[in-house]
């Protein structure tokens, strides 16, 4: 297995009958640290070590991502032109939409109306996980403006003198396509 570059995970184990739990060894190390409960632990494959809902890669994953984004930053930062007026907000901190509309004066680029308008079109491309259908099925206007608002972005960046505002996020897979995770737990 060495040669191939892989390690034996729980559900291939499971396979050849060298193991008789499937649950995840190190997402259960993980919980134990904590004083979380170790039922219920997802199945120990290939996609599951390698997705950001590994119990045992959660820091090493946030850390990563927290650092891309202050390299972006930095890049762009340092890009700029002294005519260029770009003002960046959320590098070092994590806020929703509607706290970043009200503490950083976006009202002064557009109306909230209008971002919730705009918004709600690209929400509506995502499809609804299913764990949030039944919200989705109560009133659809509301469930697209309330998760528009509720987002915490990477980062946005405001021209001011242009009235622009860039939302700048990464999305993982799975955030827009439920059935992403349920390929990657196949992997085994």
């Amino acid at each position: 297995m060495a040669i191939a570059g892989i390690i034996p995970v729980a559900k291939w184990l499971a396979q050849i009958q060298q193991r008789s739990d499937v649950g995840c060894r190190l997402c259960k190390r993980a919980r134990e640290q904590r004083g979380a409960s170790t039922k219920f632990l997802p199945e120990e494959t290939y996609g599951h070590i390698n997705t950001a809902f590994f119990d045992g890669m959660t820091t090493t994953v946030t850390a990563a991502h927290h650092f891309i984004w202050r390299h972006l930053y930095a890049s762009m930062q340092a890009a700029q032109t002294t005519a260029s007026k770009l003002r960046f907000v959320t590098p070092d901190k994590e806020s929703i939409m509607n706290t970043l509309w009200q503490e950083e004066g976006f009202e002064q680029i557009c109306s909230k109306e209008s971002l919730t308008e705009k918004a709600a079109e690209i929400e509506k491309i995502i499809s609804v996980k299913e764990h949030k259908r039944e919200r989705y099925d109560f009133d659809s206007k509301m469930f697209y403006e309330n998760h528009f608002w509720n987002r915490r972005p990477g980062g946005i960046v405001i021209i001011k003198n242009h009235r622009t505002l860039y939302i700048l996020e990464f999305k993982r897979s799975s955030d827009r396509n439920e059935d992403f995770l349920g390929g990657k737990g196949r992997w085994g």
